[in-house]
């Protein structure tokens, strides 16, 4: 059985992946809280990537990254060209 085509999901988004979803939370929960992006921040990238063509099954296409994990790290830029987090 194939899944369907999902666009503009992040992990938390997608019940069958709710495994994935759980490691990326843990690895963002890993992270020093110097190195962490500030909650609201964080929350205004993700709603930045969920309107982005290039989420897919909450992956970047442009990089290949997790954008749940990419966007909790303080120091990481959208790659996408112009930079949509601003």
């Amino acid at each position: 059985m194939t899944r369907p085509f999902c666009r503009r999901c992040l992990l938390e988004d997608m019940p069958s992946q709710a495994e994935l979803a759980r490691s990326v939370r843990e690895l963002v929960d890993l992270l020093p809280e110097e190195n962490r992006t500030p909650e609201e921040e964080r929350l205004r990238r993700l709603a930045l990537c969920r309107s982005c063509d290039h989420l897919l099954d909450g992956m970047c296409a442009l990089c290949g990254c997790y954008v749940e994990l990419r966007a909790a790290k303080k120091r990481m830029a959208c790659p996408d060209v112009p930079g949509r987090w601003g």
